[in-house]
């Protein structure tokens, strides 16, 4: 398998924060690099970029609070209600 460099994991990272709903400012693109450095220290810069970018996902949770995702219903809620047939009587 190929490795991915460090600009993939940079890539990979921003779109998935972006997608994720967070507000990609200057302050929140250095924390990101910050997370990213701090992930190439504890995997050291001669192993490979997919354990990096798997290291950089772990820590995640730690640099940045990712907004609750909301799936919507598949269809609307069921309620009582009548088909059509006349009472009997």
């Amino acid at each position: 398998m190929e490795d991915i460099s460090f600009q993939h994991v940079f890539s990979r990272v921003y779109s998935y924060l972006c997608e994720a709903g967070v507000e990609m400012t200057s302050e929140r693109c250095r924390q990101m690099l910050q997370l990213i450095d701090d992930a190439m220290a504890a995997v050291g810069e001669d192993k490979g970029g997919h354990r990096l970018l798997q290291n950089v996902m772990d820590r995640l949770p730690d640099y940045f609070s990712i907004p609750e995702a909301r799936i919507p219903l598949v269809a609307p809620p069921l309620s009582r209600g009548s088909i059509g047939y006349r009472g009997r009587g």
